[in-house]
Parts: C-alpha cells; sequence; structure tokens
C-alpha cells in the first residue's frame, strides 16, 4: 500500500531525524532497518509504525511537516 513517509519522533531521544535505506517500505517483512540520526537507535515495527501515525496526524493543511518521500 502507498503511503507518505514522515519523520518519527525516536522514543529514546526526541529528536525526528530517521535513516532508513533506499527502498524502505514499512510493510515490509523482515521490517527495517530504520535508525534514528542523533542518538542510533533501532525502531521496533511497532514504535515506527506508531509514530508514523501520529506524524501523519499532525500533518494538516498549512503546516509544516511535510513527508519525507512518498511510498
Amino acid at each position: 500500500m502507498a503511503r507518505d513517509l514522515y519523520p518519527v519522533t525516536c522514543p529514546q531521544c526526541g529528536e525526528a531525524q530517521n535513516a532508513m535505506a533506499g527502498g524502505f517500505d514499512p510493510d515490509r517483512s523482515p521490517f527495517g532497518p530504520v535508525t534514528c540520526m542523533v542518538c542510533g537507535r533501532d525502531f521496533s515495527r511497532d514504535e515506527y509504525l506508531a509514530g508514523l501515525t501520529r506524524a501523519a496526524a499532525r500533518r494538516r493543511p498549512g503546516s509544516n511537516v511535510v513527508p519525507l518521500r512518498r511510498q
């Protein structure tokens, strides 16, 4: 399923700077990798998808939250 990918807040350091492999698909198995660029934490699938849902909910007209890329 195609979806927008937004920066996801790290549960460890609170930053929203993610590194992911090219061709990353959050629905593919095995998951990942998605890593925090600040502290190096590897996101679990559940952490990432929950954060993605929260980030997408913050997206509203006129906000500065924009997708990293479309999947």
